[in-house]
């Protein structure tokens, strides 16, 4: 809550005097999409001249230009101008759960309702990223 407060300003700032139509923040990991390089190195100059005189903040040095073909890990997605993918941690993650929860519902120690209680956060996860082949690997495959 903290950083939507005080990072306030600096989402305003850029939403109405830089004019960036698509900015995405979550906490303090930022994305900004632009039409060239060029336009990406004035945004991200004037946003650090903005954090270090209104905010007295100064960006990390993971703070990079990525071209939209290569994509940004971002939220746990790896978003690039074509799709909207899990990062492959996640996935690893993801599948290493349902693993675990089609063994409990086998040994009896678990219903398939509780186990998609368990798993409705990542369910809400993966449902707005292209994973079609992942869901059905992981819940239509019967060989696993």
């Amino acid at each position: 809550m903290f950083a939507n407060i005080y990072l306030n300003e600096m989402d305003q700032y850029i939403k109405h005097k830089l004019k960036v139509k698509y900015v995405y923040r979550y906490m303090d990991d930022v994305v900004i999409l632009a039409k060239t390089k060029q336009q990406a190195k004035e945004y991200l100059g004037k946003i650090k001249d903005f954090l270090k005189e209104n905010l007295e903040l100064e960006l990390n040095k993971k703070t990079q230009i990525f071209k939209s073909k290569q994509g940004v890990n971002f939220c746990g997605y790896k978003i690039n101008e074509n799709r909207l993918k899990i990062r492959d941690k996640g996935k690893r993650k993801l599948k290493k759960k349902v693993k675990k929860l089609k063994e409990e519902i086998k040994q009896g120690n678990m219903t398939s309702e509780t186990a998609r209680k368990y798993l409705a956060g990542h369910l809400g996860y993966i449902k707005i990223a292209d994973t079609y082949n992942l869901e059905n690997k992981l819940f239509y495959n019967s060989n696993n």
